[in-house]
């Protein structure tokens, strides 16, 4: 996986073959992380699983622990399960 913030582009088409527990990737604001081996370990549970090959970004945002932590979240993301830039 890319850490270093200059992976591929990521198509809506190709976004939308990862929409599954097994295959899980997410859109948080313009990028793409695969959460695939993160889902088990979410703390809300399946929630995570909700928009999974799709654009999460307002879920994320509505989340009320996120309002504090979510700028530290996107970071340690960006360095673990990053993987490209979404191509709207």
């Amino acid at each position: 996986m890319a850490s270093n913030g200059e992976g591929r582009l990521i198509s809506k088409e190709e976004l939308a073959k990862h929409n599954k527990k097994e295959d899980a990737w997410i859109v948080i604001d313009g990028k793409v992380y695969n959460m695939t081996d993160y889902v088990a370990k979410h703390p809300g549970g399946d929630a995570i699983l909700k928009n999974v090959g799709s654009d999460s970004s307002n879920g994320f945002h509505s989340q009320p622990a996120h309002f504090t932590v979510g700028n530290y979240i996107k970071d340690k993301l960006k360095n673990t399960h990053y993987v490209g830039e979404f191509k709207s």
